[in-house]
């Protein structure tokens, strides 16, 4: 419901969605209101408000890990049903049935594990206008959120590893956070002239806390049974919170001469609570030019251009996100398991102890994101063409990094400190046509293109690189930022094809022993018939540790997007494509399916039919066997690594609106029917289940661990039958 005049208005909504996800038992559930004012008090005051309230009901499982849903979806043995002959869940408890839990099992013992999230979120704000042209705006906006989450942990009787105990967990949490902003701005028109000033000053403070507590031994696994108060077992409790606040003062100015040239500049000062006084505050300032040469007398004859502008930019930004509060400070814990201690050797009792948690560095200071960046915007041919580029560069220092410490540190945390530097550079680029192909027939069309590369310049005193805490089944990292390379590239061993001949293992043997002098030397650990057979990167005669190298980058070679519209009379038709181009996938799931001799359980058309034979020296797996290798199964190698390139149709719509003149009659204003499909096709020769992979590791190293399938929540496609109708 929405209305109002040229001096109040109104909007309120209410909203409910309900959708059930693909995977049984998921769904996510939402309701959503919503409430939009403002008003106009005399002449020269006029305040508002923007509110929304959302209640959302979503148990979301995990994904891309090998003991999600999706992974046991495709790694248990397909000989295995959902319940056996007396009713009872089937599962792997036997031999050679590997360890992968059944899931239809699994989801229905989760699929009472809820979780509910409210969250109020909006400000409020005023505007009185002072002078002529000098107006003071203050805005005080922020949001509230609390949650609640509750799961069961059954015992399990089907599988080879089975778990034994029940367990009930029960946790919530809770926080807030506000800005307050307080901004005065003097605009003034004279002549050729337009400037606008604008100081100010914003404060931000959040805070939010947790709880959680769980507690085995339950009578009876009822979920209207099961609370932290109806277990019989010991419970185990605990919590945390956290706060910090932001304090910035701020002064722009926006200055343009003639509608030819422009000037913008900003200065900021920023104080964050999570460095120490010294260094609390950073200084940011930015500056942008612009020249739109459409309105020099030079151009004037130029009729094809109907308007060009070129811009220049300059500017520091500061970055804090990654500290957290204590890292500043020095902070001790206490650990039942590791700083209790029986110092009276009475074997019955046990003293509270502490532990070192937190490494302190009072040094950090802000991280600086130094941008630049030249573009320009043009219409050409009477607007119906409209291009903008941009190129830009980014260069980070003072990167915040937490390196790995040396033993002698300690077992605490290590601090974040300003150690690191990388450099980025890119290139953005859209162009719109707008055609009219008939009088009745229109088409509308945009093509946006992205590419950037990324560069390590800096890790750490002493040291070049670091790897990313992703293993896998690997026992070794496989993704690595190093100097020179983009960050989480990925590591390993370069296959450069198998061992087809026992006269070509001999072969790489005895080179081994000539380059060494080593009478015992081989070219290879574990070297087989076909066995994969590793490049020598460094051309010592061996495969060692040192003939790792890089397998591939996840960054693609540049990003785009196709969006398509039409219309003719009634109908409407729009289309929007989706690519990414050049970047690799780390193709996990492989690991589980088309590899023998990892573990039991279902294995790829591939492993039984495409492994290596005498007769298929182009297989595109190793040979069959019952144990794994070095040659074959405990390293991460460049066979993994797999093209993920693809273009997505994104969604489709097809509609109809019918003539106003029919409506009329029904005190209809518009009514438009349509119909929509989403994720219709994808074109990619990346052979996992979908190559859109958002992310492969925890929150906290998203930034430089993706790109890695290990059995990704699949896109589904949509229909939709709609209908527009308004009154």
């Amino acid at each position: 419901v929405s209305g109002g005049s040229d001096r109040n208005s109104y909007l309120f909504s209410l909203n409910y969605y309900n959708q059930q996800g693909t995977i049984i038992s998921t769904y996510q559930k939402k309701y959503a209101l919503r409430s939009n004012t403002q008003f106009a008090i005399g002449k020269h005051i006029r305040v508002g408000e923007n509110l929304s309230y959302t209640i959302n009901d979503n148990p979301r499982i995990t994904a891309l890990s090998e003991g999600s849903l999706v992974g046991y979806a495709f790694r248990i043995a397909p000989i295995i049903p959902i319940y056996d002959i007396k009713g009872n869940y089937a599962g792997n408890f036997g031999t050679k049935l590997g360890n992968s839990l059944n899931p239809y099992a699994t989801a229905m013992r989760t699929k009472d594990n809820k979780g509910l999230g409210n969250r109020l979120f909006g400000n409020v704000f005023a505007d009185v206008d002072i002078l002529s042209g000098l107006t003071l705006h203050s805005g005080f906006g922020g949001e509230s959120y609390t949650g609640t989450y509750h799961s069961f942990q059954y015992p399990t009787y089907e599988n080879i590893e089975n778990t034994t105990s029940n367990k009930y967990t029960e946790g919530s949490y809770y926080g807030y956070n506000w800005t307050w902003t307080n901004t005065l701005t003097y605009h003034k028109v004279f002549k050729k002239h337009d400037a606008q000033i604008l100081v100010g000053t914003e404060a931000f403070n959040e805070y939010d806390q947790s709880m959680e507590g769980n507690i085995q031994s339950f009578f009876s696994f009822d979920p209207n049974y099961t609370t932290l108060g109806t277990g019989s077992g010991t419970p185990v409790v605990g919590s945390l919170r956290s706060f910090q606040s932001l304090w910035s003062q701020f002064a722009r100015l926006d200055y343009q001469y003639n509608e030819k040239y422009l000037f913008s500049a900003t200065i900021r000062r920023d104080g964050s609570s999570k460095f120490t006084d010294e260094n609390k505050f950073g200084y940011f300032p930015s500056v942008t030019l612009g020249w739109r040469l459409s309105q020099e007398n030079f151009m004037k004859g130029v009729d094809w251009i109907s308007d060009l502008k070129i811009r220049a930019g300059y500017g520091i930004l500061g970055n804090q996100i990654n500290l957290h509060q204590d890292n500043q400070y020095a902070t001790f814990n206490a650990d039942k398991n590791a700083s209790y201690y029986d110092i009276t050797g009475s074997n019955s009792s046990i003293a509270q102890g502490f532990r070192t948690g937190q490494i302190p560095n009072i040094q950090a200071k802000w991280e600086k994101d130094i941008n630049t960046n030249i573009g320009f915007d043009a219409s050409l041919f009477n607007n119906r063409w409209e291009i903008t580029a941009d190129y830009y560069q980014k260069n980070i220092k003072d990167l915040l990094l937490d390196p790995a410490l040396p033993g002698t540190a300690g077992n605490g945390t290590a601090p974040y400190v300003n150690i690191a530097q990388m450099h980025t550079n890119g290139f953005d680029f859209a162009m719109t046509n707008h055609t009219n192909i008939t009088h009745d027939l229109r088409m509308d069309a945009t093509l946006t293109v992205t590419s950037y590369t990324n560069k390590i310049i800096k890790v750490a005193q002493g040291s070049n690189y670091f790897y990313s805490n992703d293993q896998r089944r690997f026992n070794q990292n496989f993704i690595i930022n190093q100097v020179g390379q983009a960050s989480g590239e990925f590591y390993g061993y370069k296959v450069a094809g198998y061992f087809n001949t026992q006269a070509e293992i001999d072969a790489a043997d005895a080179g081994a022993k000539k380059a060494t002098g080593d009478p015992t030397a081989v070219y290879e650990e574990k070297a087989g018939l076909g066995r994969f057979k590793y490049v020598d990167v460094n051309g010592d005669g061996q495969i060692t540790s040192a003939d790792r190298t890089f397998l591939g980058s996840p960054h693609p070679d540049f990003t785009y997007g196709l969006n398509l519209g039409f219309s003719y009379k009634g109908f409407d038709l729009s289309a929007f494509f989706y690519g990414s181009q050049g970047n690799k996938i780390w193709n996990n799931v492989k690991y589980w399916t088309d590899l023998y001799p990892t573990f039991d359980g279902a294995k790829s058309r591939v492993a039984l039919y495409n492994s290596w034979r005498p007769d298929n020296l182009n297989a595109q797996a190793p040979i069959a066997e019952k144990d794994g290798y070095f040659s074959t199964t405990t390293q991460p190698t460049s066979w993994y690594v797999e093209n993920g390139s693809y273009l997505r149709n994104k969604y489709m719509i097809l509609g109809y609106t019918l003539s106003s003149k029919v409506l009329s009659k029904a005190s209809i204003q518009s009514l438009r029917v349509y119909v929509q499909a989403s994720n219709l096709f994808t074109i990619t020769k990346y052979k996992g289940v979908d190559p859109e992979i958002n992310s492969s590791a925890p929150a906290s190293t998203q930034a430089i661990d993706f790109g890695v399938d290990e059995g990704s929540y699949p896109t589904t496609k949509q229909f939709i039958i709609g209908v527009n109708l308004k009154f």
